[in-house]
C-alpha cells in the first residue's frame, strides 16, 4: 500500500461502507493499550469511540489530543491502523465531520485523486 495515494476521509457513521477500504479517520485519543501499545481508542466528532489497531508490529506512541489514522477499515468500530498524524490538542473535529459529509455529498466539487 502506498501512503501517497488518495484514501477517502471519512466519519465514523461511514465506516461500515468502507469494510476493507482504506481509509482517513480523525478523532481524540481517549485511550492507549498501556501494556500491549498495540491499540489505541479514539472518539469521533459523531460521539462514537472507534478502535484503532496498530499493524506491521510497530507500538501506538503514547499520544493524547487529536489525531488522524489511515488504515483499513475491519468493521463499523475498528480500523486496521497503518499511519497516524497528530493533529494537535485544538482541532475542531465538528468541522471536520462537516467537510467529509459534504466531500461524500458533492463528489464533483472534492475529487479524490494524487497531487
Amino acid at each position: 500500500m502506498s501512503l501517497a495515494a488518495p484514501r477517502p476521509r471519512v466519519t465514523s457513521s461511514m465506516l461500515g461502507d468502507f469494510i476493507g477500504s482504506t481509509v482517513c479517520l480523525a478523532g481524540q485519543v481517549v485511550e492507549v493499550d498501556q501494556v500491549s501499545r498495540q491499540w489505541a481508542r479514539i472518539q469521533t466528532g459523531e460521539g462514537t469511540q472507534v478502535q484503532c489497531r496498530v499493524t506491521l508490529g510497530d507500538e501506538f506512541e503514547l499520544v493524547d489530543g487529536f489525531v488522524e489514522v489511515l488504515g483499513t477499515v475491519a468493521d463499523k468500530n475498528s480500523i486496521d491502523m497503518q499511519f497516524y498524524a497528530s493533529l494537535g490538542n485544538d482541532f475542531d473535529l465538528g468541522a471536520y465531520d462537516e467537510a467529509v459529509r459534504l466531500s461524500a455529498q458533492y463528489p464533483e466539487l472534492f475529487p479524490q485523486r494524487s497531487m
